[in-house]
């Protein structure tokens, strides 16, 4: 039976066009216009910061080419990956709150180039342009439900457990999208996911070698083919 494969190799990088960005889409002529005037380009190299967690928030950012990762470092040095964004993602958030301070930190995981924009400048936006407050709600909203499901995942003590609704939430994004070949991208790699699910890298690879052997899923270099859905929702139960 042929499988869905999921692809745990980082995607060749890609660019996205400023006008291209989601945030962007409902904006008129002249605020796109206005907009343009107040961003700063800036490139950063794989593993280099952009903010850390604790820092104020003085700008906002819109990923041109590259990943970001949002993430957090418990007391003993635990990495959480909450999010990876990719082109045409941004970090932004509350622009209301003029003390408003960084939760998380943002690091390159590949080298990337963001678009900045002036935390002025978006309040001054966000006061006088409708779309963008549409769009903040919007992104406010799936943000929300990306967390549901981050804390879904880490209610279901078992890591295998973790692991699996993982892999089956990534197949089900990936199938509501047109895929070349089958071939299911996710932007993770297998320590990232090990970082996002709370468990060490070993204790993932053991887990889908074990999914493997059970004829579940399938390996390849920088895939996971599942098999068997019924199967590993049945292990969700």
């Amino acid at each position: 039976m042929t499988g869905n494969i999921i692809s745990l190799k980082a995607r060749a990088p890609m660019t996205i066009r400023l006008e291209d960005v989601p945030f962007f889409h409902d904006f008129s002529g002249p605020e796109f216009d206005a907009l343009k005037q107040c961003l700063v380009e800036k490139e950063y190299a794989k593993d280099e910061l952009l903010h850390e967690d604790g820092s104020g928030c003085s700008r906002i950012f819109f990923v041109k080419t590259g990943r970001i990762k949002i993430f957090r470092l418990s007391a003993d040095g635990h990495e959480q990956i909450y999010e990876v964004l990719g082109p045409g993602d941004t970090c932004a958030c509350n622009p209301g709150n003029a003390v408003w301070h960084c939760t998380s930190s943002a690091q390159a995981v590949s080298p990337s180039t963001v678009w900045y924009l002036s935390r002025d400048a978006y309040v001054r936006m966000a006061g006088e342009n409708t779309h963008l407050m549409r769009a903040i709600n919007n992104l406010f909203a799936k943000r929300l439900r990306c967390f549901n499901d981050l804390i879904e995942e880490f209610a279901l003590k078992d890591t295998r457990k973790r692991l699996v609704k993982f892999l089956l939430d990534m197949q089900k994004s990936a199938t509501a999208k047109t895929q070349k070949d089958g071939i299911l991208f996710i932007p993770f790699t297998r320590e990232e996911i090990a970082h996002r699910l709370g468990a060490a890298r070993e204790t993932i690879a053991r887990h889908i070698s074990d999914l493997k052997r059970k004829k579940m899923v399938d390996v390849k270099p920088y895939q996971i083919i599942i098999r068997d859905r019924q199967a590993l929702e049945k292990l969700l139960s």
